[in-house]
């Protein structure tokens, strides 16, 4: 577990904005809380949550969720991948920093899966506060909603460049509405020697659901 004195570290150079300063700090055995004059995030390892956590490679996840609002959904969080030092070698990921995320893609596909860089990708491009997961079983979910064909979460070594193909969904809250559900199909690039690009599509818009979608 990452110390709480490298947590607070992070977020005070990579969380905070311009003036910003921390007012209060709570320490757990679990993290952190910690209170700026505008924001408050709890943050601390969550190892467990995130696939990329299976790799040799990966010491740690940081998570830091924003809590000082009332979000129907996800709130907004800052992730960190702390790689495992050699010799002090290793700079922490920042995953909101999208060159930082791309230059992660590098490393597909063979010290990093598709799987745990999808979920990086999803969560971590951009900031919405639907949930979003990629599927990992879609065609269950194209039969359940009669959908077009969803591609599996799978890497395929191209010319010159490695693609990786998946899908997500996306659950949301809308007045009078009620919960609905969007799906996305990911096309990630990463050409020999450069960063990962990414682009998505949605195929699916506004499906009415009852119950939240597990993948």
């Amino acid at each position: 577990m990452t110390p709480n004195t490298v947590v607070i570290d992070l977020i005070k150079r990579h969380v905070l904005w311009a003036q910003e300063q921390i007012e209060d700090v709570q320490e757990r055995p679990d993290g952190v809380v910690v209170r700026t004059g505008l924001r408050h995030f709890t943050a601390g390892s969550k190892p467990a949550d995130w696939t990329v956590s299976r790799h040799d490679w990966v010491a740690d996840v940081l998570i830091a969720t924003r809590d000082d609002l009332i979000i129907h959904g996800q709130p907004e969080r800052f992730g960190f991948l702390i790689p495992v030092s050699v010799s002090g070698e290793g700079e922490p990921i920042f995953l909101n920093d999208i060159d930082q995320l791309a230059q992660l893609g590098r490393r597909l596909p063979e010290s990093l899966d598709a799987l745990a860089y999808a979920e990086l990708v999803v969560q971590f491009h951009r900031y919405t506060s639907a949930i979003q997961k990629v599927l990992t079983e879609p065609e269950e979910l194209r039969r359940r909603f009669d959908l077009p064909d969803l591609p599996a979460c799978a890497v395929q070594q191209g010319a010159g460049a490695t693609v990786l193909r998946f899908a997500s969904s996306l659950e949301y809250r809308r007045p009078v509405l009620g919960r609905m559900l969007d799906i996305a199909q990911w096309t990630v690039t990463v050409p020999a020697g450069a960063s990962a690009r990414w682009e998505s599509e949605l195929i699916a818009q506004r499906i009415p659901i009852d119950d939240p979608l597990v993948s």
